[in-house]
């Protein structure tokens, strides 16, 4: 991100609310900043309320208060000027069944203003970005749910927009093609484009992101780079070990520490001889932060339809 685009702010939310009539409150006075060219991960458990903030971000859904402002539009006031400037990836999305995949492509390309050679050039760039050149002709009711993932990915980059959404982009995808999404989030990102980002995998965060906004039960608990998030934990370090033998349960035990040091004087103590220590990871700093697993929250994410 240089540092004139850091001047301008391409997504913005401010205290942002969402209650639900007969449920959840879903959102909780949530605010952050996404500059152009930065690439901004919300990390969370299902049902941490991601989905319904980045509704309410793309207009989708109206707040119950607050503010949220792309390129400085009100998407409240003004939502299809706003939706204008952004690409999107909902967590669901329904495509046409009969359509094949590249024809998905040139239509969605159309609607975005391409036509002609920019148009195909841009279907068959992504086609080949995506890996996609051998389902090209299949049609979407015949894709498998990583294929429709990815045929979403390639609609919301199609007209190379200003700010992207991508709530969940790589769900039920294997390993290489979520590494193929990857890269073509990163190389929207250099273009200049903001990139707001919502997942529960500690590597796709880590991997991506600038920074890292953790999401728990509707508020946002902290933000900053991994490294900062990692200079606010009192737990640096942890010890992972497994006791067997009789009396023990056989299962692996993981111990938090704020030194090294600390951690092996409880490996003395036990007595260990195969052990392994680590630095924390994201998942370890969301248990610190919120007290709570990243696998166990449910919630106004499953309440959404």
């Amino acid at each position: 991100m240089t540092d004139s685009a850091s001047l301008e702010t391409a997504i913005e939310v401010v205290n942002l609310s969402k209650q639900y009539r007969r449920g959840p409150l879903a959102n909780d006075n949530v605010s952050l900043r996404v500059a152009p060219g930065e690439l901004f991960s919300l990390l969370g458990p299902n049902g941490a309320g991601k989905t319904t903030l980045v509704r309410q971000v793309t207009g989708e859904l109206m707040p119950s208060g607050g503010e949220v402002r792309v390129f400085g539009i009100d998407v409240i006031k003004r939502p299809r000027e706003a939706r204008q400037l952004l690409g999107i990836v909902p967590q669901e999305a329904g495509l046409f069944g009969r359509l094949t995949l590249q024809q998905h492509l040139t239509y969605f390309g159309r609607i975005r203003g391409l036509s002609g050679q920019v148009l195909r050039s841009r279907v068959q760039e992504l086609i080949r970005e995506l890996n996609l050149e051998e389902h090209r002709h299949k049609e979407a009711m015949d894709l498998s749910g990583g294929l429709k993932r990815k045929l979403l990915v390639g609609i919301a980059m199609l007209g190379q927009p200003r700010a992207v959404i991508l709530d969940e982009p790589t769900t039920g995808l294997d390993p290489l093609s979520r590494r193929e999404v990857w890269d073509l989030i990163r190389r929207c990102q250099h273009q200049g484009a903001a990139v707001l980002l919502t997942t529960h995998y500690m590597e796709e965060a880590e991997h991506l992101s600038e920074r890292v906004g953790i999401m728990s039960q509707g508020r946002l608990v902290d933000m900053g780079t991994v490294e900062e998030l990692h200079a606010r934990i009192g737990n640096r370090y942890k010890l992972t070990y497994t006791l067997s033998g009789s009396g023990y349960p056989n299962e692996r035990t993981t111990i938090y520490g704020r030194t090294t040091d600390e951690l092996h004087v409880r490996i003395a103590e036990l007595g260990l001889e195969e052990y392994d220590i680590a630095k924390t990871n994201l998942e370890d700093i969301y248990l610190e932060l919120t007290r709570r697993p990243l696998t166990s929250e449910v919630g106004d994410d499953a309440l959404v339809s």
